[in-house]
């Protein structure tokens, strides 16, 4: 059985009342904290709380307002309140703002629910200038930013007057403290996003020459290629190849894996756009797994030889990875320019039905990764020639954010259920486990928005002379 979703913290008894000098409040008395909400409290939120009369929600940023409309905590507005949401964007804008299309305008009507990111980025196409609210550079001082920029407080760091206290030292809330970087408007931090390890001024896909980056690659080429008992049926035929004869055909005349890879080629991408939406949406998921604690999901590809690859290193305790997807050079290179496609699920090697041009994927729609390079291998097809004429594959070497991770290791899947809990519950990504239990060869990483990724290398390989496994008969249980 898929495992449920745990439930979300619901308010006990009758709402709190929300304290009508919001973040600017300075009472430290444990009595007025219990009575009263504030900005920054877990139940400040729409239909959690009781405005007085006349008084509007205490909203300074996009995070602000998105937190406020998402009750449920699930990291996704949904279409009711994404609406509520917006008609408060629309009061704050100083342009007229289209409600009747604002959903679609957002994403909402494609993608069944608004993350963050889009939200921020529907705010800030419909005029709305309020900073972030979410810093997405490294760890930075937080100001405190109460009253007027230059008559305010000069306290510098948040230092919490009592232990659990909301209070700094300085007298003022949590909330108020906000690094340089979470003030900044969305079209300020697309500015100055650039990781400092790119090449400057490069954009698009940039060629790595450094040999000792071209073999820490190669070390992971070989780290994570697995060697035995490595063959699925997504490998295909060898007579037929794939997707084109029965299920006992492709078991009785297995292709053969790959011994090994060797690195041809390798680029880093640069697209500036994209990655300021994934930063945002790592963010997002670092303050989602702030509130409680995020169980540590190692993966071969991230191990820590891996961890600070391209002097980048992978953010802690939020399950940030590097994984590979495999799929035909074209396919990767759009995926560098635009993002992941999460129509084309079901399109590439997944099984599929005599005659259908898209399968069923195992966990639902969405993007699949590997640890492994001998999985991601599997879906590597089309090959493209190198400079002497040799057919080379490509794989994209991707940085994913897999926060708080659901573990599915049985045989009977509910993909509809998987993807509920992910985008309705407390989780952000699927581990499908087929190792642990089933003892089957790989374990695969599915990510449900294409905003938790970003298209971080391409790589194009040479596949070593194949192992030549000897064909098994056909199993019982499903691959």
């Amino acid at each position: 059985m898929t495992p449920s979703a745990p439930s979300r913290p619901k308010s006990a008894g009758r709402l709190r009342t929300a304290c009508r000098y919001g973040a600017q409040c300075y009472q430290a008395s444990a009595d007025h904290s219990t009575k009263f909400a504030h900005p920054g409290d877990q139940d400040f939120r729409n239909g959690m709380v009781e405005l007085e009369q006349g008084l509007q929600p205490d909203l300074r940023t996009i995070w602000d307002i998105f937190v406020y409309f998402d009750p449920k905590e699930s990291g996704h507005l949904f279409k009711e309140d994404f609406l509520q949401a917006a008609r408060e964007v629309a009061a704050m804008s100083p342009e007229v703002v289209d409600i009747g299309v604002a959903w679609a305008e957002a994403g909402g009507a494609d993608q069944g629910h608004v993350s963050f990111v889009r939200f921020a980025n529907w705010c800030a196409c419909v005029g709305l200038r309020l900073p972030v609210g979410l810093d997405t550079s490294s760890p930075a001082s937080r100001s405190c930013r109460f009253g007027p920029e230059d008559a305010g407080c000069n306290c510098e760091e948040f230092v919490a007057s009592s232990p659990e206290s909301a209070l700094c030292k300085c007298g003022h809330r949590r909330c108020l403290h906000r690094s340089d970087s979470s003030q900044q408007t969305l079209q300020m931090q697309l500015l100055s996003s650039r990781p400092v390890h790119w090449k400057p001024s490069g954009i698009g896909l940039i060629e790595v020459t450094e040999a000792d980056m071209l073999s820490k690659l190669q070390f992971l080429l070989d780290a994570t290629h697995r060697e035995n008992d490595n063959w699925t049926r997504d490998r295909g035929c060898a007579i037929h190849g794939i997707n084109a004869c029965e299920t006992k055909c492709v078991y009785a005349h297995r292709a053969p894996v790959p011994a090994g890879y060797r690195l041809v080629g390798a680029w880093r991408n640069q697209n500036p756009a994209l990655w300021a939406r994934y930063s945002l949406m790592r963010a997002t998921i670092q303050q989602e797994c702030a509130k409680t604690s995020c169980t540590a999901c190692a993966v071969e590809s991230s191990a820590r030889s891996f961890d600070e690859l391209d002097t980048s290193r992978l953010t802690t305790g939020i399950n940030e990875w590097r994984l590979f997807h495999g799929t035909s050079d074209k396919l990767c290179r759009e995926i560098c320019d635009t993002n992941f496609n999460l129509g084309m699920a079901g399109t590439g090697a997944t099984w599929k039905a005599a005659g259908c041009t898209k399968g069923n994927p195992l966990y639902g729609a969405g993007v699949y990764l590997a640890e492994r390079i001998t999985k991601a291998d599997e879906y590597a097809r089309q090959p493209s020639k190198s400079s002497d004429g040799t057919d080379v594959f490509s794989v994209l070497l991707c940085r994913a954010v897999g926060g708080s991770v659901l573990v599915c290791a049985e045989n009977e899947i509910d993909s509809e259920s998987l993807r509920r809990q992910v985008l309705e519950g407390p989780y952000h990504s699927v581990l499908g486990d087929r190792v642990v239990k089933l003892r089957k060869p790989y374990r695969e990483v599915v990510i449900y928005d294409r905003d938790q990724l970003y298209p971080e290398f391409l790589l194009t390989l040479l596949a070593s002379s194949a192992t030549g496994e000897a064909p098994g008969e056909l199993p019982d249980r499903k691959e």
